[in-house]
């Protein structure tokens, strides 16, 4: 049976990897649409734009999903509600759970800096070694915005947009900038969307150290004709929360285990 959709995950851990596998397979609705397809890289360690693009030329189904290894979905029937946004939203090139219809770029290319109303999503995190379990908000409202970027933690796309464009591993050869590069080339042949309707769970949280602000001028230097970018229709501040924030669940919500 053909796939609906492909999952593609960079491994550099066999035992989250088969925890994800898990996650992903008793999750769904349908678990025999699903292909997934890890690609271990502890040998070559090369950067998430080769490995992605190694995914594409594998991947068989129409949404093609990339996820970080330490990323579980928290609801059932997940697969069901992504392929219906991909089938109502015609025009959508890429799909995610946190981003912003804003991208600055100064002093760098930080999507969570644009800050409410523009940041959209909601993700639970997992910080086991601090014991720390929440959910962060970057918006209180709910469904799908239109965005211009999309954090990489976990990304869907329409493999015909993989017709038109790749994830540019000649510039970008590390852990960094993958993801809003790919929305930034998407934009040229469709939208981006954020939507709280899939929520999952990452067991990490990002980082900003000195390595992350080199490649941050990287892209800038890439996209500088494109930057700062927004969305036609910008959303307005009409929600309770000012800024984005997040919400203690330790001891309100079980903690899932795969």
């Amino acid at each position: 049976m053909q796939p609906s959709v492909s999952i593609i995950i960079c491994s550099r851990n066999p035992a989250e990897a088969s925890s994800v596998r898990r996650n992903l397979l008793g999750t769904a609705k349908y678990p025999k649409s699903l292909e997934i397809i890890v690609i271990d890289n502890r040998e070559k360690n090369e950067g998430l734009c080769a490995v992605y693009n190694q995914g594409i030329a594998k991947a068989n189904g129409r949404v093609l999903v990339f996820m970080h290894e330490d990323v579980w979905m928290m609801e059932k029937d997940w697969d069901t509600v992504l392929l219906k946004k991909f089938r109502e939203l015609p025009d959508m090139q890429i799909l995610g759970v946190a981003g912003s219809s804003v991208l600055v770029h100064e002093p760098y290319a930080l999507w969570a800096a644009a800050g409410i109303p523009y940041t959209f999503g909601k993700v639970v995190h997992l910080i086991e070694k601090n014991k720390e379990f929440f959910l962060s908000i970057f918006n209180d409202k709910d469904g799908d915005q239109e965005a211009v970027v999309v954090d990489g933690l976990w990304i869907a796309a329409r493999k015909t947009l993989f017709e038109k464009c790749r994830f540019d591993e000649q510039i970008f050869t590390r852990f960094h900038f993958y993801d809003l590069d790919i929305c930034m080339q998407a934009l040229e042949f469709g939208k981006v969307f954020v939507t709280t309707d899939i929520r999952v769970l990452h067991k990490s949280e990002g980082t900003f150290k000195e390595e992350w602000k080199d490649w941050s001028k990287i892209f800038i230097e890439k996209w500088k004709d494109k930057l700062p970018a927004y969305t036609q229709y910008l959303p307005t501040l009409s929600n309770k929360l000012s800024e984005p924030g997040s919400l203690d669940l330790r001891g309100k919500v079980k903690i899932p285990r795969w």
